[in-house]
């Protein structure tokens, strides 16, 4: 089989979000399965093929003018699948929510989206004003599919009254690979870290999170928090990151550092070396972070929104809180210092969570059953 996905992919010293390391996951474990796999996918500066092995990864360089930028990517990608299936015939073209919109469907290729959580999605969970060409691109999207399906129950449910009543939709639940996220052997001794691992957004609770640090650090002084992430811009365009450092200082707060972007690679010894991780957000899809988190044993204490109760069972596999009160977060951190017998536990269900629910040998298994349409 022959699979195209068009997304996002890191390139150079690009930020990785979920849907980047879900490419590479699947990338890799298609490829070592014998299918041929290539990606689609942008930079600011590369036109053409980065890489044609062990995947092909083409980039597509936008035009500096912003006027029908849209118009001018969608010819370069329709361009490209044209090209790509005479050469090797294309048996599937996978792509987020609006990724449908201005391509041109080939005979024979079955085009399918997923549902990572679009514009309509995030716009109605965080209470935000819906955009028309935004919303129009996606629901356009969805009427052009031949399948679609989400990464959680949650986000397809809240995003099927979009969707066209003919269009068959799923459930995939996204993998993490567990070969790669293990958790430390001998186990970390003497952890005083907290750490998250995100962009410097208001919708990831960071800002929540270290209000909560402020509460924890004066019972527990011995407490650091470190945060692993991109900086992005306010509502007035300022740094995020600046606005979190004037509230570190404004309320005395010590022991916070912020490490920037890294590599994935090095996420598992960071995660390993934490008391746990606290990964506060407003709202998310089905987040890859915290499948990775759990995949090394570790305690993830995540906010109680959208799709969190398909992954977790409070004071189980891991620990949930109110996402919008740093009380709730502090309280949930507290917890988990004040009963380290019940800790140990929830570190070895949440490994077993993640290698019964989410392994990417199992999660590949029912891409490919989707992308076949088998069951339709």
């Amino acid at each position: 089989m022959h699979i195209c996905f068009i997304g996002e992919f890191p390139h150079q010293q690009q930020p990785v979000g979920g849907i980047s390391v879900l490419l590479q996951v699947m990338a890799r474990e298609l490829t070592a399965l014998g299918h041929r796999v290539t990606i689609l996918s942008f930079s600011a500066n590369v036109q053409g093929w980065e890489q044609r092995t062990p995947f092909g990864l083409y980039r597509i360089h936008p035009h500096q003018s912003v006027a029908f930028n849209f118009w001018r990517i969608a010819r370069s990608q329709n361009h490209f699948l044209q090209e790509l299936h005479r050469e090797h015939p294309i048996d599937v073209v996978e792509v987020p929510e609006s990724g449908l919109c201005f391509l041109q469907k080939i005979e024979g290729v079955r085009y399918v989206i997923r549902l990572h959580g679009g514009h309509l999605f995030f716009s109605q969970q965080l209470h935000q004003r819906i955009k028309w060409w935004q919303a129009w691109q996606e629901k356009r999207s969805f009427a052009k599919a031949d399948a679609i399906a989400g990464v959680s129950r949650f986000v397809l449910a809240q995003t099927r009254p979009f969707i066209p009543a003919h269009i068959p939709c799923t459930v995939i639940f996204n993998p993490v690979d567990s070969n790669r996220f293990l958790p430390a052997s001998p186990p970390e001794t003497n952890r005083t870290k907290l750490v998250f691992v995100g962009w410097l957004a208001e919708k990831k609770g960071i800002r929540q999170l270290i209000a909560a640090f402020g509460f924890l650090q004066k019972k527990h002084p011995w407490l650091s928090l470190h945060c692993y992430g991109s900086d992005t811009k306010t509502p007035d365009a300022g740094s995020y990151k600046k606005l979190l450092e004037d509230m570190i200082a404004d309320q005395g707060i010590s022991k916070v550092y912020f490490h920037g972007i890294v590599a994935n690679a090095q996420l598992p010894a960071i995660i390993n070396e934490a008391l746990c991780c606290v990964y506060p957000s407003h709202m998310e899809a089905m987040p890859v972070a915290w499948l990775e988190v759990m995949s090394c044993g570790q305690i993830l204490v995540g906010g109680n929104t959208g799709p969190a109760a398909e992954i977790i069972s409070d004071k189980q596999n891991g620990l949930l809180c109110n996402p919008h009160d740093p009380s709730s977060i502090a309280a949930a951190v507290d917890w988990l210092i004040l009963h380290p017998s019940e800790s140990d536990e929830i570190r070895r269900a949440a490994r077993q969570t993640a290698l019964s629910s989410f392994s990417i040998s199992q999660i590949i298994q029912q891409n490919i059953h989707f992308w076949t349409g088998r069951g339709e």
